[in-house]
């Protein structure tokens, strides 16, 4: 399952805007991966020393990732888009990190 970590600037950015782009964005992974499980942890950090207003981590399996640079471009393209069409003023920086992890959930 993908999991998408936000970091911003809440000196720039509002929590309320963030909100709206994490909804966006786990859709926007859904459909570029075809996995439903995706959630997003957002915090902006105490200590911000020449960050960018909005950056956008997602990990996921590296076992679920066929081709990296598609993949990035599946996700890219249709939050451009979106950010476009929603008027979101604020850039956003984007890093995918494929993760060879092992988890287990309800232990």
């Amino acid at each position: 399952m993908p999991m998408i970590n936000i970091k911003f600037d809440d000196q720039k950015v509002k929590d309320n805007e963030v909100i709206v782009l994490s909804k966006a964005i786990i859709k926007i992974v859904q459909e570029a991966t075809n996995i439903s499980e995706v959630f997003v942890y957002a915090d902006s950090p105490r200590i911000k020393i020449g960050v960018a207003p909005i950056e956008v981590f997602i990990e996921m399996s590296a076992s679920k990732v066929e081709n990296k640079e598609d993949l990035f471009q599946a996700i890219k393209e249709p939050l451009s888009k979106w950010r476009k069409e929603n008027d979101f003023k604020h850039p956003i920086t984007i890093t995918l990190t494929p993760v060879n992890w092992k988890f287990e959930v309800d232990i």
